[in-house]
């Protein structure tokens, strides 16, 4: 069977679309040809003070308090009083905006 004009165009598509992509594994294989044969670990999750948190959510130190009492987040206490929260909790919650707990809005810094 003779392949059709429409095939050789599908395959010429197949193979652009392919080329794109090894084309965009570029900057990934070079991190792995560097890194073989090296240690390499992803940090692990790590306990924040109350005041980091509010700086990464750019939020006054007290309304943390007010995300603990709204469950949003969920502190760990240190040393009987000392709150500290797991960054990657932190991260999850959004940056940048005013928050409205319990129907009072709390500006960002």
């Amino acid at each position: 069977m003779i392949p059709q004009t429409g095939d050789f165009d599908k395959l010429i598509r197949k193979a652009q679309k392919l080329q794109a992509l090894v084309a965009d594994l570029q900057p990934f294989l070079e991190l792995v040809r560097q890194l073989d044969g090296k240690d390499f670990t992803v940090p692990a999750d790590r306990l924040i003070r109350a005041s980091e948190a509010a700086k990464i959510l750019c939020i006054d130190h007290n309304a943390i308090g007010k995300l603990v009492k709204a469950g949003l987040l969920t502190p760990l206490y240190v040393n009987s009083d000392q709150q500290k929260f797991w960054l990657s909790e932190v991260m999850k919650l959004p940056r940048k905006k005013p928050w409205i707990i319990g129907g009072k809005q709390h500006a960002t810094d």
